[in-house]
């Protein structure tokens, strides 16, 4: 069982994904994805696609809490700790 996570540009994207992603800020072309990946498969993509006033842990970057509190949980399920 493997844990990844990779930051990816709009072209490493799938085509089924490049239709989904937000297109906010300056495009969907233009924004940089962190991929989780769990057992090869993707259990999170995320956009950094957004309004420059948008950019702030406080306001609209709550959800990386989450991201990271699952990531660690999934790692802790790979070595048995958890």
């Amino acid at each position: 069982m493997t844990l990844e996570v990779i930051v990816q540009v709009f072209e490493d994207l799938s085509e089924e994904e490049k239709l989904n992603v937000p297109d906010n800020g300056a495009g969907k072309e233009c924004a940089s994805y962190l991929r989780i990946l769990h057992n090869g498969k993707t259990i999170g993509l995320y956009s950094d696609a957004m309004e420059p006033e948008d950019a702030i842990f406080y306001r609209d970057l709550k959800w990386i809490k989450c991201v990271i509190i699952r990531a660690y949980q999934a790692g802790l399920k790979l070595t048995g700790n958890g």
